[in-house]
Order: C-alpha cells, then structure tokens, then sequence
C-alpha cells in the first residue's frame, strides 16, 4: 500500500481543511495511489492542556462522517495519548510509513508533531528525504483576509456569529442530541420545542434566539424553525438547554435525533417581565426569522 496523506486534527472540516485534503486526493489519483487522512482522538489540545481548550466544532462522529465524505480512500484515526505526544518526529513517521505507506504528505503551513512540536515542517522534510516521501505545505485558505482556522470558527460561534462560522465552514453550523422532555411550557404559550442538551465537550454558543433548519431522520428534513439557548431565566430556568419551535409542523419526537442548522443570530438572550411579555417578543422573532429564512439565510 502506498499513499499521499496528510495529517491533522480537521476538527470542523472546514473549507480551509477540505482544500488541503482535496488537494490529497487530487495527487494520489494522479499517481494511482490511495488517499489517506491521518486524524487524532480525541483532540491533542483537549488530552495535553484541557484548561485551554475551548471545545470542539464538531462531535467526533460528525467529524469522522465528514471526512469520509471528503474523497479521500482512507481515513486512519490515531489515539491521541501523551505517550503519542511524547513520541519524536522520526518515530511519529516511521509508525506512519508502517501503516499507511506514506510516499507523499501535504500538511497546513503552520503545522508541527511530535513532542514540543519538534516536527517543524524543515524537520519533517528532512525525515522525508531520508525515509522516502515528500513534504508539500498547503498554504491555508484567508476569510476576510485572516487565515481560516479552527480557531476562528470557535470564535466566531462563541460570539453568537454563526454566519461568519458558516462562510469558514462551507455550511451552517449544527448542534444535534436527542429530544428530551421538557417543561412543555412552550406549548402552554403557543411555541411548542423540541429540546436536548447539548453534546458534552462543545463549544458553547452565545445564548440567545437563533434562526434555524431542523431535520430529524424520518421525520423531518431541513424545516423551518426558531432554536433558543439559554437558560430561560423568565421562567426560573437553570438547565442549560437547545430548544427548537418547527415551524408549522405538529408530532412528537422525544427520543429522535434532532440536527439543527443555526443560520442566524436573531437577538440575545432576555428576561421579560411574565409570560405576556415573552410570547410578544416570540411572535416578533418568529416574524423575522421567517423572513431570514424564506430570503435563503440572507
């Protein structure tokens, strides 16, 4: 077996991430070989200095599910540990050669491996040179004139600005869990929701009201819908929690796998003075987002 690879956390699969492994595929057809990707679980971050870790974009099975998506032939998920951490560059890329015949790797400009990041991109052509593969860097793709990053995107979501993660992405951004019960307060005051509680190890999104697409496998696919997060502090709420209104849409999902798309970031999260208040303020919400969403998103 022979491939040209290349390797990197990919948490996100964004635009930036699915040029480079385009660019993978691109070569290995060229020279009738296979296309490897080489990831880490769970995040290196999240294993060697979790206090900095801010979460992830994506689940692991979303992540895992999009890069198999990507083109690529091969997809080899290396266990994260800080006994891999502490490996040198050679021996990092001999196990490598070992399992998926590395003959040509393409890596980000500003990647690194192994312990204290000692596999710089001088190193790593090096080690090439002398065990037979080529190193090529893949200049990172700019939004707004800023190299597009991981990073960024969490950014940005943290912010509430899902738009602007969106354009990184190459999609909207989604959270998804199981719909749960509730308060079923949302249909005592005419906004009946599907909720779940966010996956653990994410990043946290701005609270708030979002515009949102809804798909539930069988169900439901890419419907309308008003998603909160937050709270709900007008109603003593203290689980944090994603709360989806479907738009025109009436059946029971608890127990079913909701995927939202956040589009927008309609307003941040408030308190009203009773309920009165509150579902004026919804109707209002529920007015523009349909017109955000019957404009595309626009």
């Amino acid at each position: 077996m022979k491939s040209v690879a290349t390797i990197g956390t990919f948490d996100g699969v964004h635009r930036g991430h699915q040029a480079l492994i385009g660019k993978v595929v691109e070569r290995a057809r060229e020279q009738g070989i296979q296309s490897s990707i080489v990831t880490f679980e769970p995040i290196p971050i999240a294993v060697l200095r979790p206090d900095l870790f801010r979460g992830r974009i994506t689940t692991p099975e979303e992540k895992l599910r999009l890069l198999h998506e990507s083109g690529a032939d091969h997809i080899e998920v290396v266990p994260f540990t800080h006994e891999l951490a502490a490996l040198d560059p050679e021996a990092f890329l001999d196990m490598l050669i070992e399992r998926i015949g590395l003959v040509e790797l393409w890596v980000g400009d500003d990647f690194a491996l192994g312990r204290n990041r000692a596999g710089t991109i001088d190193v790593i052509t090096g080690i090439g040179s002398e065990r037979g593969f080529t190193t090529n860097v893949f200049a990172r793709l700019p939004d707004g004139g800023e190299p597009m990053s991981s990073t960024a995107i969490r950014k940005a979501v943290e912010s509430g600005n899902v738009r602007k993660a969106a354009s990184m992405l190459g999609r909207p951004y989604r959270v998804s869990g199981e719909v749960i019960h509730g308060a079923h307060l949302g249909r005592q005051i005419g906004y009946p929701t599907a909720n779940f509680v966010p996956p653990p190890g994410m990043i946290s999104l701005a609270d708030g009201i979002y515009a949102s697409r809804v798909s539930v496998p069988g169900h439901l696919t890419d419907q309308p819908g008003m998603t909160y997060l937050g709270t709900r502090p007008t109603v003593d709420g203290v689980d944090r929690q994603v709360e989806t209104n479907i738009f025109d849409f009436e059946g029971d999902l608890y127990g079913t796998w909701l995927t939202v798309d956040l589009i927008d970031h309609v307003r941040a999260d408030q308190t009203f003075d009773g309920l009165e208040p509150l579902i004026e303020q919804l109707g209002k919400d529920e007015e523009a987002i349909r017109g955000i969403l019957a404009a595309g998103g626009a």
